[in-house]
């Protein structure tokens, strides 16, 4: 047994201030860029599948695959023990390669030890457990077949994790791509060809995850050293164990709506709102590439240098404010005439919930950076308390708006409660550490596109033709764009011209 442990005990004022040269916008924009177009190209391909499956499966069988997928993330959530949080704050602690590599070999083989042992516990309970959530056994099968696709899934998030934490952006984009490529390919295989239905298609996920995990071992291998420290793991556990009472808490918030749609309605208005939940995943996707190129950045500049980190975090909050405006303004303009082209007419009807849960994920760009506060103070429960108040909001919610507007009042609850979150997010953030944000321009950069959406809404519902409204639709988004670029150029005392320019430099060069 190796290693010593990290001390988590160094006095802040007792550092002292780093080169703030180590810390560059340009290479944490390079790598939101890489991670973007990464996240975009995997539901991209998963989007592919929408035209497929919406024209093989009718809603419910829809809805049911939906509601197998959820349960899946929750379990591989459960596996994961905050490992990926953890893993990345003890990481860049450590002051020797040997360190990171006792540390690595440490946490990976715990949790596939951890994910197996868990894994034979449940499994006799899989009908049971299935029979509960679908209200029906005829998808046993199917579900036994997403519980053995949980350690596989669970291994792969935390061997990508040392990806990231090497700064490896490229590699870990073009995995994650192959693997959703492989997925895709071996659902659609497995469903047509094949004929397995729902089973089919969940078959696919769990031999891509077997496929692509010795894949992404030789990319760590470096890492990969016979050491086991139980300092070490006790550090890791103190870390990640409060953080599973908030990845429950996460998916409540995240997928309750599907269980009480189907609770409260049919797996038919589940498979509805599915399809809304899929494509706003868009959103949530650009929320992870966020978080996947800043928190590794966030964490480093932190513990090189506080006082410039906090001039960072306010720096990132306008720039991604702004960002994240323009992109979710301009995918709730063209959600309505996506879903013309990707589904049959039965599914159109998915729309109405896909401006609400937009307007969560618009505000819940704000906690992508607060977050960092609270895991940089190793102050975890935090998050925890945080995600069950707002779940437990989120599940109150949804059982008094879904009896009432059916899947618009789902997005509404949930989309409602991503705002109370990041909320949340922000107060105990600046508690703990305090961070003088621009107050007036984030203000602006979050009613400006709130405003925009809700016009959209408004067009969407009108008898227009599609061009006229799509027409109208792409002034409000090109108005609201020069909106926030006028406010961001103000704030830093850039034209108007040259915030333009420089956008276009920056995608040039990645």
């Amino acid at each position: 047994m190796t290693g010593t442990g990290v001390d988590l005990k160094k006095p802040e004022d007792s550092m002292a201030p780093k080169n703030e040269a180590s810390f560059n916008f340009k290479k944490l924009f390079s790598d939101l860029a890489v991670y973007g177009s990464g996240n975009l190209l995997i539901k991209g391909m998963s989007l592919i599948s929408a035209p497929i499956f919406t024209r093989i499966f009718d809603p419910s069988q829809y809805g049911a695959w939906s509601l197998i997928n959820v349960s899946v993330a929750f379990f591989t959530g459960i596996l994961l023990l905050g490992g990926d949080n953890a893993y990345t704050r003890f990481f860049f602690q450590c002051k020797t390669e040997e360190d990171k590599q006792t540390l690595s070999a440490t946490w990976f083989m715990f949790l596939a030890a951890w994910s197996l042992v868990l894994l034979a516990v449940i499994l006799p309970f899989s009908r049971v457990m299935a029979g509960w959530l679908l209200d029906s056994n005829i998808y046993h099968q199917a579900f036994l077949i997403g519980l053995l696709s949980g350690p596989p899934a669970m291994m792969n998030l935390i061997l990508s994790q040392a990806l990231r934490n090497r700064f490896k952006a490229k590699t870990y984009t073009a995995l994650n791509v192959a693997t959703a490529a492989l997925t895709l390919v071996l659902a659609v295989i497995f469903v047509l060809v094949f004929n397995l239905g729902v089973t089919g298609a969940l078959l696919g996920a769990l031999v891509s995850a077997l496929v692509m995990m010795p894949v992404r071992l030789i990319f760590i291998r470096d890492l990969l050293k016979w050491r086991f420290s139980l300092i070490f793991l006790r550090q890791l556990l103190l870390f990640g164990l409060p953080l599973v009472p908030m990845n429950v808490a996460f998916w409540l918030l995240s997928n309750a709506d599907r269980i009480m749609l189907a609770r409260l309605s049919d797996l038919d208005n589940v498979g509805l709102y599915s399809i809304a939940a899929a494509m706003t995943a868009v959103l949530m996707l650009l929320q992870n590439a966020i978080g996947q190129s800043w928190l590794p950045h966030a964490v480093k500049v932190y513990e090189e240098n506080k006082a410039y980190a906090a001039e960072v975090f306010k720096k990132t909050m306008l720039y991604l404010l702004t960002a994240s405006g323009f992109i979710i303004v301009g995918f709730v303009a063209l959600a309505q005439e996506t879903l013309y082209i990707l589904v049959p007419p039965g599914y159109y009807d998915s729309f109405k919930a896909i401006p609400y849960l937009s307007i969560g994920f618009l505000f819940f760009t704000t906690a992508q950076v607060s977050a960092v506060g609270i895991m940089v103070k190793n102050k975890t429960v935090y998050i925890m308390l945080a995600c069950w108040t707002v779940a437990l909001i989120n599940i109150g919610l949804n059982a008094l708006f879904i009896p009432r507007w059916g899947i618009a009042g789902a997005g509404a609850a949930t989309g409602l409660s991503y705002i109370l979150f990041a909320v949340s997010y922000f107060c105990i953030s600046r508690r703990l550490w305090r961070v003088d944000y621009n107050w007036m321009a984030s203000a602006g950069l979050l009613f400006f596109p709130l405003c925009a959406i809700m016009a959209i809404t408004v067009v969407a519902a009108s008898e227009l033709g599609v061009f006229a409204a799509l027409a109208i639709k792409m002034a409000i988004l090109l108005l609201c764009c020069l909106i926030l670029l006028a406010i961001l150029g103000k704030t830093e005392k850039i034209g108007l011209k040259s915030l333009v320019n420089r956008g276009i430099s920056s995608l040039k060069k990645n």
